[in-house]
């Protein structure tokens, strides 16, 4: 594969302790990059010593969306508790748990 045609690409936040890495793949018959596909930091650190492109990129959240998309999981969650269907109750719970835990760091 030619090296100018595939990117991986290091997302961090240091002070929330979040480090990804990722594999994104030029798509010539498109003329576009495709989508980031979640990899390992020892693939990214293995092919970054190969000479492929790596990118590094600080993310940021803003705090006030993730607390409004709280509120609206909230909203959803009273639904799904008069609907009794567990499944969708778990998923938002589980969505609630992981938008918390951005709060919280």
């Amino acid at each position: 594969m030619n090296l100018s045609k595939v990117k991986y690409i290091c997302e961090f936040n240091k002070e929330l302790g979040i480090e990804e890495y990722y594999k994104r793949v030029y798509l010539t018959e498109s003329n576009m990059w495709g989508i980031k596909r979640k990899i390992t930091k020892s693939t990214f650190t293995k092919r970054k010593s190969e000479g492929y492109k790596v990118e590094y990129y600080n993310i940021t959240f803003d705090f006030s969306v993730i607390s409004d998309m709280i509120l609206d999981v909230n909203s959803l969650l009273y639904v799904a508790e008069m609907t009794n269907d567990e499944k969708w109750i778990g998923q938002l719970e589980a969505k609630k748990k992981t938008l918390m835990s951005l709060l919280i760091k």
